[in-house]
């Protein structure tokens, strides 16, 4: 395995905790700050996860 198709999978691994923990946080319907956090890691994996998998298959062993 080579790093690039590594650091992808790095790279999907963190986004799913981080979706896990957004939408956890988004089904307990609060305002606040954690509340606008979850809206952003959600933004931000629906950009990053496209990247990583691109990677996978530009790097794929």
């Amino acid at each position: 395995m080579n790093l690039p198709f590594a650091m992808g999978l790095f790279g999907l691994v963190v986004s799913a905790v981080f979706a896990f923990n957004a939408w956890r946080e988004l089904r307990r319907n609060v305002e606040g700050h954690a509340r606008n956090a979850a809206m952003i890691h959600v933004a931000m994996v629906s950009m990053f996860v496209p990247f990583c998998l691109y990677i996978l298959v530009a790097y794929a062993p």
